[in-house]
């Protein structure tokens, strides 16, 4: 499933109206009637963030997205990442341009209502969005309203919840309020994978998940990618994007600041700093590296790439790991004198002439 944004542009408020307001606001400024400033723009912006009395969310966004592919989209707050992932699901229409799906306008009605149980769209804490008294109740609810046969429910059912690595003879019958976060979070996710989707647009999936959930939801993630269905994940985590992504969307005021691979987009970090955004943490600190020397020549780097480049520069002289740095001495080292005991070997764990070989052993 191919899913293309060809000139869209998206407002919340009708700009012709829009337009009309501000030209009435003009008008009285210039007659000299004095009004109490209704928004902060009176007071000048922040480097980055909506502007409080815009008339566009988006503006003239084009790229798409291909069958399989890991799209991250990326953005300061008010950017425009949430209208987006709307616009590709059909819950939003443009106000000007298209967005295609397999060349299909999704303008048409009967065109969203055909292909919107092929695109999942994953909120924000989907958990909240559950109401069933059962888990299997809520699963099963996108398949029913599609009108398929009960078997097929059921069948679908435990094929979604196995996908999310759960088993439904045992959640099944429970109420979902009664798991944990990280379970109702996989409940809901099961919710949309009963629809069977080819593309899945997932709106910040890891938000508040706690380290070991969010790591279990990005492998969860990645499988699901690995198995064939497009992704295209919100996130504010440039570690995350960089790692699983293998094209990047930069969304700055509703246009699209950047795109291209995760090497192309990381590449200016300084630019990305400017709209509120950073890079990845090793590739920040590899950028740091090379000012130090370090012959770093990868585009993008993660943790275990970084510590890979590194190791062999680490594990001469100090020399060869700082240039131009001369290795210190050990402390209290003098010329001539005997080598060191073996570091390996804990203070006490030696057994001296005569010592008990098993009290020596002890420790």
């Amino acid at each position: 499933m191919r899913i293309a944004f060809e000139g869209v542009s998206f407002s919340y408020v009708d700009p012709v109206c829009q337009e009309k307001r501000r030209k009435k606001a003009r008008r009285r400024r210039e007659a000299g009637v004095i009004e109490q400033p209704t928004s902060l723009a009176e007071h000048g912006r922040p480097a980055w963030g909506s502007d409080p009395e815009g008339t566009w969310a988006l503006c003239d966004v084009t790229f798409s997205l291909e069958p399989g592919e890991f799209l991250g989209l990326a953005g300061h707050t008010g950017s425009g990442k949430s209208t987006l992932v709307q616009l590709a699901n059909g819950l939003l229409r443009p106000t000007f341009g298209t967005v295609l799906v397999d060349g299909r306008d999704l303008a048409d009605k009967e065109v969203a209502a055909a292909v919107r149980g092929k695109i999942g769209l994953v909120f924000q804490y989907p958990e909240n969005q559950l109401f069933a008294p059962t888990v299997a109740e809520d699963v099963a609810f996108g398949p029913r309203n599609l009108g398929l046969p009960d078997d097929t429910v059921a069948h679908r059912v435990r094929e979604a919840l196995r996908s999310v690595h759960l088993d439904a003879d045992e959640v099944g019958e429970r109420s979902p309020f009664e798991l944990s976060g990280g379970q109702q979070r996989r409940v809901a996710f099961a919710g949309v994978l009963a629809m069977e989707p080819e593309a899945l647009v997932l709106d910040e999936p890891i938000a508040g998940l706690d380290p070991v959930a969010k790591e279990e939801f990005l492998q969860l993630i990645a499988e699901l990618h690995s198995r064939g269905i497009a992704i295209v994940m919100v996130s504010h985590n440039m570690d995350d994007l960089a790692r699983l992504a293998e094209r990047i969307v930069v969304l700055n005021n509703g246009r699209v600041f950047a795109l291209g691979t995760p090497a192309e987009v990381f590449a200016h970090g300084d630019e990305l700093r400017n709209i509120g955004l950073d890079v990845p943490q090793a590739q920040k600190l590899a950028c740091e590296l090379r000012e130090c020397g370090f012959d770093l020549p990868r585009a993008l780097y993660d943790a275990a790439t970084l510590a890979a480049d590194l190791a062999p520069q680490l594990g001469g002289r100090a020399e060869s790991a700082l240039p131009g740095a001369e290795a210190p001495a050990p402390a209290g080292a003098a010329a001539g004198a005997p080598p060191a005991p073996d570091a390996s070997v804990a203070p006490g764990d030696a057994a001296g002439p005569g010592a008990d070989p098993q009290e020596a052993g002890r420790g």
